[in-house]
């Protein structure tokens, strides 16, 4: 194989006290809260919004953590829920929030342009600078070229863990019994939909939790009318098993025709890191909605008219890489509801592996008797053990890959974000290294700032 050595001279665009790469669910977030501690922060972001899964990739609900009064850990996205609300880009249903992914970037740049924080969008990380165990910039690529951001802490929030792997920290990846990442999926949105002729379909298959989500997972025993015709359909060969693995669809706020659908799934070729695996999804995940969208036109009511109305154009990638850090969190701890001092979320969101068969897990987990039922995260777990001044926050902080499982949703993602921005502000403006910061300070400040926690 050919090889060549690429050597460029590169100017240094800026500098910051605290850089974050990745603009996504704990980016934004990240960025926020350490320009509110009065640090100069910017986003690196590769697409051209913010708002990552929330937005690319059609994530539109947040789910709920499961702990009482749903404490969203957050003082940042207390005022988020606020003015999206305002603008008709979220609404709650029970303990649930679905935003709408097309307006919700809009209020997230309007939020992190007023804290100051400085945006780079179109823009690719393609390696770091250097110095002893400090990172001292990242190399950068956009339409003008290849630059320097320099910075005096930096924030992974890429959600793979890209900039702290560049930065030679060690990690764990997929199931330790298989090897294997979970499913990926490519959600899209379906409108002109007559949303009460539908209902009338699936009537018995509404979630439990509240009013805008219907599901079906079953490749055996179908139970709820939409698993019966689904089975119908297989049968007749318009659906493949794998499209009964796995359905989820969400209604969404403000568009009162659409269903926003969380599949298909991907169950092979689901590394979330490999550039192949994410143009197989992009193409194989495109041709199995238009199946799925051929199956509603045929089965179910309301569907005459409708048309699909958006791909994602992120693949929703739930587990890649887990990275390093200063506290590993365990799937014991979490089975007997472990707290923390410097807790920075709190959760009892299940243990929600998703896959193909035997593959499947979906079970709370069970705690010590008297405990508050949920566990926390420590703020450990998002200081990258080899590197003195990087955070990592997100769905890929240092955990096993069991609990990841229960902590990857968005009000957790969410709530790892303003932690690690806090932190890294402390770190920007009083010298220190990331592993000197006194976890419980951040929490404690996460608190003043606004941020529910659930009182053990």
């Amino acid at each position: 194989m050919k090889n060549y050595t690429l050597q460029k001279s590169c100017d240094v665009l800026a500098a910051y006290d605290v850089v974050v790469v990745g603009g996504g669910t704990a980016g934004v977030i990240a960025a926020i809260a350490a320009a509110n501690e009065g640090a100069s922060a910017a986003i690196i972001e590769q697409f051209g919004a913010l708002g990552g899964s929330s937005t690319g990739a059609l994530v539109t609900p947040t789910m709920s953590t499961h702990v009482d009064g749903a404490p969203m850990n957050s003082y940042i996205v207390t005022a988020l829920d606020r003015r999206a609300a305002e603008r008709g880009a979220m609404v709650q249903r029970g303990v649930s929030r679905y935003y709408d992914p097309i307006l919700l970037p809009v209020v997230l740049e309007e939020m992190a342009i007023e804290a100051g924080v400085a945006l780079y969008l179109y823009t690719d990380l393609i390696e770091v600078v250097k110095e002893g165990n400090r990172i001292t910039g990242v190399f950068v690529s956009d339409k003008s070229g290849v630059h320097v951001i320099e910075g005096k802490t930096f924030i992974d929030c890429t959600g793979d863990g890209d900039l702290s792997v560049m930065a030679g920290a060690a990690y764990t990846k997929g199931n330790p019994k298989t090897g294997k990442n979970q499913p990926i999926s490519l959600r899209y949105m379906v409108s002109g939909v007559d949303m009460q002729a539908f209902h009338e379909t699936a009537p018995d298959s509404i979630s439990y939790w509240d009013g805008g989500c219907y599901a079906a997972c079953t490749t055996q025993n179908p139970r709820t009318s939409v698993e019966r015709i689904m089975a119908e359909a297989r049968d007749a060969g318009d659906l493949i098993p794998e499209d009964l693995a796995y359905w989820q669809v969400f209604t969404l706020p403000n568009r009162p025709d659409t269903l926003a659908c969380n599949c298909p799934e991907i169950f092979d070729r689901v590394d979330g890191t490999s550039a192949a695996d994410l143009t197989n999804a992009q193409i194989s995940g495109k041709q199995s909605a238009m199946r799925q969208l051929a199956f509603y036109k045929k089965y179910f009511k309301g569907f005459d008219k409708a048309y699909i109305s958006g791909f994602a154009s992120m693949v929703g990638i739930r587990e890649s890489r887990e990275i390093a850090t200063d506290r590993i969190l365990t799937i014991a701890e979490a089975k007997r509801y472990a707290k923390f001092d410097d807790a920075v979320a709190q959760t009892n969101y299940p243990v929600d592996i998703h896959g193909f068969g035997d593959e499947f897990t979906n079970q709370h987990v069970e705690g010590i008797e008297n405990e508050k039922p949920y566990f926390e995260i420590p703020f450990g777990s998002l200081v990258v053990r080899d590197v003195d001044n990087l955070f990592v926050a997100g769905r890929c902080i240092g955990c096993d890959f069991f609990v990841q499982a229960a902590i990857r949703i968005i009000p957790t993602v969410r709530a790892t974000g303003e932690a690690a921005g806090i932190a890294a502000a402390i770190c920007a403006k009083e010298g220190m290294t990331a592993h000197e910061v006194d976890g419980v300070r951040v929490h404690d400040t996460m608190v003043e700032r606004g941020a529910a926690f659930d009182v053990r």
